[in-house]
């Protein structure tokens, strides 16, 4: 279970050991040595030092997420503490989990709001689309870590994350970014900013991406893994004079992919097996990227958005608003089994369009008392039909059943928050979000019979029944919910000195309910949290040395967890009572004037103190893919949760070397995670759970004169593990969603500074 832990610990304690003793020899360094660079960040809605912040956030800037190949939001896992993801299942769907909570396994529930919430360009972003989108022209990726209630409130029941595009420029510079590396993969980046007037400022960006994949299709010989993605966005920044800046972005994200998917059951040649025994070939298949699929596995989405923002400085006061309007729309198919069998397929199409409006009025002078006031509308309409077709379901006829479903939202919020220094060292801070949301519901069912033959008695009368046959569904479920919510928020924290904060916080998050567009239960209950925490920020020896470290316990009520449904689909129930603890320690040094070491660490201990959910019984006989599955109603109480490790961190080394008028650049990270499981139920079985991991990465460039160019090379999984990120289950069965192998390549830049 923890094969990496022993290798895992000692390249951590060394790192940590190496921070630890790095303040007693900081007088021997050189007086021309550099600080560690200052990180701003936006936690609490205006711009400040990370390290002034008592709030658990990190932030990683576009050029880190460039040299470590972050491609997409699924690549975080370990750079931020806590923070754990997974590949995607299809339909564009990857969801992102902090300190142990995260969005359905696979995204199957199309409707359900995340408890991780993604801000783009200060714009929340309803659907679960924006994880699996090329990054392009990123500033910086900011993760706030732990609930949100109440600046950043809407349904961050686990935490936030924050993309910020470059802004445009009244100077001119560019870049571009081409690479090439192992299994076809071609990427291809630019940007241009630069004045279009005195007062007006524009930035272009464009991206390319085509990857063949890494894995063959065994029963068709086409490559599976891969994708194709294009975006492009246009900014503009008007400024008529040094009070006031109104600006505008417009983006287009094109998307196509393949996703690689396994079953972890071998169901032979007949398609009967038990969901709970892992298939003894799997690390054999994981090592040779052979994969078996009869089916198509193919994601196409279509992002569009727009959005809008002012600011205005009005003597002490300024205003800030913020409007995003998007259109996202996808097409998508999954072979279900995984299996060369025909079994189990899904299809679907997704069309969403999401409007808010967000404003925001904060002091900007310098007194002891600073404050902001806020308030936002948001509005969400989205329509899937979705198609799940079971061979061997209904007695063996087959059945082909769709959903057409539909969904409304209306949210309103108005939020405070107040800082006091009650002395040059101590403030506290006040705030609080009133919520109201509102949700319309639709879902009809229409079922068609695949393979034809003769009913049971039991149904129908034993008619018999033609393919294409269409039977009575239920009637069409109409419904609609209204929820509210007050979330509190205090934090006391100490300026012990220049180098030292230390606090202490509490809040209430709150995540409200919805309704299942599957199977198990027609609704689920809003989700609340209370969160306490303590942490402290330091800085050492000018500047050249920071650790900050925090402690957390979170209780959570009526928690909302996913359960996959024996006929497809995902469903959203309430737990009782759950519980997180956990400790964080993220650290940076400059250990001389060309070497950097930053490292992370943290340990989670999670727990469903009370939970009766439905549940296959781990005991049951080996049964047909996609025949009704028997049900037993199972107490969790006890469980762990799902997608938290109870330990996960990383280790990044960076040394910098001048070479006359050219300078050379050796990176090196390591990144390390313990098992989780992806099921809360029969967590006595190893089929909804994957290993320990420990991926390798590491980039060495040669940077020309004035640093007008780069080359690099580049290696990423250097060790090759191969393990799996996301199990969700699709008729009940596990399919497991892989990391991607070692890959290599080249990678050139150039810059018009």
């Amino acid at each position: 279970m923890h094969k990496h832990l022993p290798r895992d610990i000692v390249l951590f304690s060394i790192c940590a050991m190496t921070l630890a003793v790095f303040p007693l020899d900081a007088g021997h360094a050189s007086d021309g040595a550099q600080a560690l660079d200052v990180v701003v960040v936006t936690a609490q809605r205006r711009a400040e030092d990370q390290q002034d912040v008592p709030i658990s956030v990190s932030s990683i800037s576009g050029d880190e997420l460039a040299s470590l190949r972050i491609r997409t939001l699924e690549g975080l896992s370990a750079f931020a503490p806590g923070v754990t993801t997974t590949n995607t299942v299809s339909y564009g769907a990857a969801p992102l989990s902090i300190r142990g909570i995260g969005g359905a396994n696979g995204g199957g529930n199309f409707f359900n709001d995340e408890p991780v919430a993604v801000y783009v360009d200060g714009v929340y972003v309803a659907r679960l689309n924006t994880s699996t989108v090329d990054l392009i022209d990123i500033e910086s990726i900011q993760v706030l870590r732990g609930p949100q209630g109440t600046l950043y409130g809407r349904n961050s029941t686990a935490g936030a994350v924050l993309i910020t595009s470059n802004a445009p420029t009244f100077e001119m510079n560019g870049s571009l970014r081409a690479s090439i590396a192992r299994f076809g993969e071609y990427q291809a980046q630019g940007s241009l900013s630069g004045a279009l007037s005195e007062t007006l400022g524009g930035r272009v960006a464009v991206g390319y991406s085509k990857r063949d994949g890494y894995g063959v299709n065994r029963f068709n010989g086409e490559d599976v893994g891969g994708g194709e993605d294009f975006s492009a966005r246009l900014s503009l920044r008007f400024k008529p004079d040094e009070t006031l800046t109104f600006g505008l972005i417009g983006e287009y994200q094109d998307r196509s992919a393949t996703p690689a998917l396994i079953a972890m059951t071998d169901v032979g040649n007949t398609g009967v097996a038990s969901p709970f025994n892992r298939r003894a070939d799997l690390q054999a298949i994981l090592d040779n990227r052979e994969f078996a699929l009869n089916d198509v596995n193919k994601t196409d989405s279509e992002n569009w958005s727009l959005t809008a923002t002012t600011e205005w400085e009005i003597g002490e006061i300024s205003i800030n608003m913020v409007t995003g309007y998007r259109d996202w729309s996808l097409l998508g198919k999954q072979d279900s089994d995984s299996t060369a069998l025909q079994l189990f397929t899904n299809s679907g199409a997704i069309d969403a369009q999401q409007f808010s409006h967000e404003m925001r009025v904060f002091s900007n002078s310098t007194g002891p008392f600073s404050w902001i006031l806020g308030g936002i509308y948001f509005h969400d309409h989205t329509d899937v039909t979705f198609s799940i077709q079971n061979f061997q379901g209904l007695f063996g006829l087959g059945t082909d059943a769709v959903f057409n479903a539909s969904q409304d939202t209306d949210a309103y919020a108005v939020f405070a928050d107040a800082t006091y220094e009650i002395s040059n060292k101590l403030s506290l801070t006040a705030g609080g979000r009133y919520s109201y949301e509102r949700k319309s519901f639709e879902n009809n069912l229409v079922v068609a019979i695949l393979n034809g033959g003769t009913a049971p008695p039991t149904f129908l009368g034993g008619a018999t029944l033609a393919p294409g046959t269409v039977f009575s569904a239920p009637p069409t479920f109409i419904d609609e919910a209204s929820f509210d919510d007050f979330s509190p928020r205090a934090v006391i924290d100490y300026k012990a000195n220049e180098e030292l904060l230390l606090f202490a916080s509490y809040s209430q998050s709150f995540k409200s309910g919805g309704f299942n567009s599957f199977g198990l239960s027609q609704a689920f209950n809003a989700e609340g949290v209370h969160a306490y925490e303590i942490g402290a920020k330091a800085e050492f020896a000018d500047r050249r040395f920071r650790l900050n470290a925090s402690a957390f316990i979170y209780d959570y009520s009526d928690l909302q967890i996913r359960l996959p449904v024996p006929t497809g689909g995902v469903d959203i129930q309430n737990v009782a009572e759950a519980t997180i603890k956990g400790v964080e320690l993220e650290g940076s040094a400059l250990l001389t004037d060309g070497l950097t070491l930053s490292a992370n660490f943290s340990f989670l201990d999670t727990e469903i103190i009370e939970g009766i959910i439905p549940a296959i019984a781990s005991s049951s006989p080996p049964i047909p893919i996609g025949a009704p599955l028997p049900l037993t109603v199972e107490d969790v109480s006890g469980n762990r949760l799902t997608r938290a490790p109870s330990y996960q961190g990383a280790i990044f080394a960076t040394y910098e070397r001048p070479l006359g008028s050219f300078s050379t650049v050796l990176s090196i990270d390591y990144r390390f995670q313990d098992d989780v499981f992806f099921l809360e139920t029969n967590q006595d079985t190893d089929t909804f759970r994957n290993e320990a991991w420990g991926e390798l990465g590491l980039r060495a460039s040669l940077t020309g004169p004035k640093k007008r160019w780069e080359l690099a090379f580049f290696a990423r999984n250097v060790t090759n593990d191969r393990h799996i990120t996301a199990v969700t289950a699709l008729g009940g069965f596990p399919n497991a969603a892989l990391n991607e192998p070692r890959r290599w390549g080249l990678e050139i830049i150039f810059h018009n500074h």
